[in-house]
């Protein structure tokens, strides 16, 4: 940081020669390859964690995101209250938000806390899972799997999509498999007419310790 004029080292700084012969200065070429410029640019990205709120997430259809399988995958279904409050903490997410050193939009993880474990949402490689551990207290170029973009959708003050980090074009979204499971992919693109990328998520869940 620059020292100002009225701090006392200003008084010992040397007085900048506007003069000075340009040819005489050896220009460096900087030849970078590109994953040197992706390092780069990595090692500015940084993230750390702000606060958290727990949150029950549903598709616009109004079913439940409920974690099964062991934690390992999360499926849509229809509950009432007190169904969801009977199938916590599998049905209770932690969106850990973050503060980012380059802000692009409002980056967040998604964890959720069974009777045992913490597991947080990951699309590494392209594949939604939900691997073993919280979220970091701070990601830098590691870990950028888990963070997503929450972002608003115009005209639907009560619905959120949440984007990739890493993959920009896609969505956390909800799809119809067969036997009438709906399961948490992860889908390339937002637009559709059912609304699969659309989620709506409610903060009020009755849960104080994430």
């Amino acid at each position: 940081m620059a020292a100002s004029a009225n701090h006392p080292a200003a008084a010992h700084a040397t007085e900048m020669d506007f003069d000075l012969d340009l040819h005489s200065i050896d220009i460096v070429n900087l030849d970078f390859r590109d994953d040197t410029l992706y390092l780069i640019e990595t090692v500015k990205q940084g993230f750390s964690k702000l606060e958290n709120h727990c949150a029950i997430l549903k598709n616009v259809k109004g079913r439940v995101l409920v974690i099964v399988k062991g934690g390992k995958m999360a499926v849509f279904e229809e509950m009432s209250d007190a169904e969801i409050k009977a199938n916590a903490p599998r049905t209770q997410f932690i969106i850990q938000y973050y503060k980012e050193t380059m802000p692009k939009g409002l980056a967040v993880a998604i964890s959720v806390k069974t009777e045992k474990k913490t597991y947080t949402l990951s699309c590494k490689d392209k594949k939604l899972h939900f691997k073993e551990g919280a979220a970091s207290e701070k990601i830098d170029g590691k870990e950028q799997d888990i963070l997503f973009y929450q972002e608003k959708i115009p005209g639907h003050n009560d619905k959120m999509q949440f984007k990739s980090f890493l993959y920009p074009e896609y969505y956390l979204a909800c799809k119809q498999e067969k036997k009438g499971i709906f399961k948490l992919i992860l889908k390339k693109g937002n637009q559709d007419e059912e609304g699969s990328t659309k989620f709506i998520v409610c903060y009020d869940c009755g849960k104080t310790d994430c």
